[in-house]
Formats: C-alpha cells, structure tokens, sequence
C-alpha cells in the first residue's frame, strides 16, 4: 500500500534560507520532518517548527545511518554554499536505499553530475522562484507553486466548483489526475468571526468520506499538466 505524502519522513539537509522555508512548508502540511545542519544555529532556528532537528555533518555516512537519516523515504540536500557534499551525501543516502533523493545544483555542469549519480531530480531554488511566480501571475487559481525538480511539483489551487459536495472516494482524485492530495486547506471561521485577514488552514486528516467544500484550496504534488487537468474539471 503506498504512503500518503504527509505519513512519509522527509530529511531536509542544510538549513539555509531555501531549507528552511522547505522543512517550515511540509511540516505546516503534517509532514514529518527531520532537519540535518553542521551548524548549530540554523538547528536552533529551525527545531520548533519540525519534528526532529539534528546537528552533525552530512556527509559522514557513519552518521546518516546512526542519525535514522538512511531510513527516510524522502531526502532533500539543499546546501548551497558548496557543491561537494551535496554530492557525497546523495552518493550515501542513495548506496542506503532511501527511494527518494532530490539535490539542489547552481550550473549546468552540476546537475549533470547529480543526474549520474542516479538522484530523483535536481533542485534550482533561484530558477524556481522566477517559475514559480511566472505561473502564480498566469494561472488563476494556483498558487504557492514549490518545484521539487522536472516533472514533479507541490501546487496549491482553488479546489473546482464542480468537485464541491463530493467525498474524496467519490472524486478519485489519484486516479483521475495522478496527483497525490497531501491536504486540503479550508477559511478560518474563527478569523471571520473577529475581524481577521482571511486564512486558510489544514483540516486535519483526510478520509475517503472527507467532503470538499466551495472555496476549499487543495495541497497537491504531480504534474502542472495534471494540475491544469484538475482545474479544467469544471
């Protein structure tokens, strides 16, 4: 049986600005995340917002394994300052068995070597920042548009008024669409209430039986075609 999103262990390893920020977003969406720095400051900065923060070297296969890290389903090494480790650790956690390890490169040249190694896809923050708002500023709708690398992305869109009133048993939404719901997101009633900016929150564990409401936004990772796919389903 396949694991939703939000039951998968994550390692975020190097907790810079762009670490940080992905290791913050997967643990607001339920996530369990395990943050990895050698420095101690980026751990203090992060340790409240995820499930488990460690600080070691990365690098040291010795201590990915003694860590757990070798036992997450999902690796993201986002050091950016150099690009060595970022290859040694994918190297170990890969030799390890972990299904899923994704990298982060700043030229051409590194992601040829991070594609070598066999990792799951390549990471460009700087690169995906400008997409990401190119498709927010187009495509009505979708927003919060985080690339985990070609072909496969975490997307937030309004859910389609035609999916309101259906049970997510009844939409088959994985598949329809190959894309996987990590969560719906639904208004405050509570910010309504006292006046608040409007807010949208996790509803908790999702159910065949969950019900999709108007106004709903929907947590998905796949395709952006799949996506368009699922917005067009009016």
């Amino acid at each position: 049986m396949m694991k939703r999103r939000t039951e998968l262990q994550f390692a975020i390893i190097g907790i810079g600005a762009f670490g940080k920020a992905l290791a913050k977003k997967l643990s607001e969406e339920g996530a369990y995340v395990i943050a990895i720095d050698n420095d101690m400051e980026h751990i203090e900065q992060i340790k409240d917002y995820v499930s488990d923060a460690i600080c070691f070297d990365g690098t040291d296969a010795e201590l990915l394994e003694e860590h757990g890290i070798t036992n997450v389903d999902v690796a993201i090494i986002s050091i950016g300052e150099t690009f060595e480790p970022v290859a040694l650790i994918a190297m170990h956690l890969l030799n390890a068995g972990v299904k899923e390890v994704y990298g982060r490169a700043s030229s051409y040249t590194q992601e040829q070597i991070l594609k070598q190694i066999g990792i799951t896809d390549v990471i460009h923050p700087e690169r995906q920042v400008a997409e990401r708002m190119g498709v927010s500023l187009v495509r009505r709708g979708m927003s919060d548009v985080f690339d985990l690398g070609e072909g496969l992305a975490m997307f937030e869109v309004e859910a389609p008024d035609s999916m309101a009133g259906y049970t997510l048993e009844e939409l088959q939404i994985r598949k329809r669409y190959q894309l996987n719901l990590i969560t719906i997101k639904r208004l405050s009633k509570t910010d309504q209430k006292v006046g608040l900016p409007e807010q949208y929150e996790p509803i908790g564990m999702l159910k065949g039986s969950t019900e999709i409401k108007e106004g709903d936004r929907l947590l998905l990772v796949g395709s952006k075609d799949d996506v368009d796919k699922l917005l067009d389903t009016n």
